[in-house]
C-alpha cells in the first residue's frame, strides 16, 4: 500500500547560517537498478524537475547539504520507527537558515523515481509543495525500512 504525507511550512525563522555546501542537481540520470541511495535520489530529483518545467515552474538547481542532511536523518528515523510523520518544518527553517520549507513523504515497495513523483503530483497538497515557485534548494532521501519498503523524504526550501 502506498502511503503519502505532506506539509508546507511558511513560517520565517531567524536561524544560525548553516553555511551549507551546494551541489548541482543533475539534469539527466542513467536509469538505476537500486531503489534507494544517492543515484536513485538523483533520479527522483530529475523527475521532479521534469514535472516542474512541464508545469511552467523553474527547476530546482541545487541540493543543499543542510537540507539534504535533514531529509536523510528524517528518512532514517521513519525507517527505524515505522512512524510516517512529518517533522516540524521550523526545524529545517532554523537549522538550514531558510525562509520557506516544504516536505513530502512516501512509503511503499517497488517504487521507481517516476512513480514517486507521479504519486506526489496526484495529491493536491503534495503537488503544491513539489511545484512551489520559491523552491530553489532540495534534499532528497530514499532509504529502506526493516520491512524492505522504500521511505522517501523530499525537503524543498528557499534560502534567506
Amino acid at each position: 500500500m502506498l502511503a503519502l504525507a505532506t506539509i508546507a511550512g511558511t513560517t520565517s525563522l531567524v536561524g544560525t547560517p548553516a553555511h551549507a555546501d551546494l551541489s548541482r542537481v543533475p539534469t539527466t540520470v542513467v536509469d538505476v537498478v537500486a531503489r534507494s541511495g544517492p543515484a536513485f535520489e538523483a533520479q527522483v530529483m530529475v523527475e521532479i524537475n521534469r514535472a516542474r518545467v512541464a508545469a511552467g515552474q523553474p527547476p530546482v538547481r541545487f541540493f543543499d547539504s543542510c537540507v539534504e542532511r535533514m531529509a536523510t536523518s528524517w528518512g532514517n528515523r521513519i525507517a527505524r520507527t515505522g512512524e510516517l510523520a512529518h517533522r516540524d518544518q521550523r526545524r529545517v527553517l532554523g537549522r538550514c537558515d531558510q525562509s520557506w520549507a516544504g516536505e513530502n513523504l512516501i512509503r511503499s515497495e517497488g517504487l521507481d523515481a517516476r512513480t514517486i513523483v507521479r504519486a506526489w503530483l496526484d495529491s493536491p497538497a503534495h503537488r503544491a509543495v513539489l511545484l512551489k515557485r520559491r523552491a530553489t534548494l532540495a534534499g532528497v532521501a530514499v532509504v529502506l525500512d526493516g520491512q524492505g519498503r522504500q521511505v522517501g523524504v523530499l525537503n524543498l526550501a528557499d534560502a534567506n
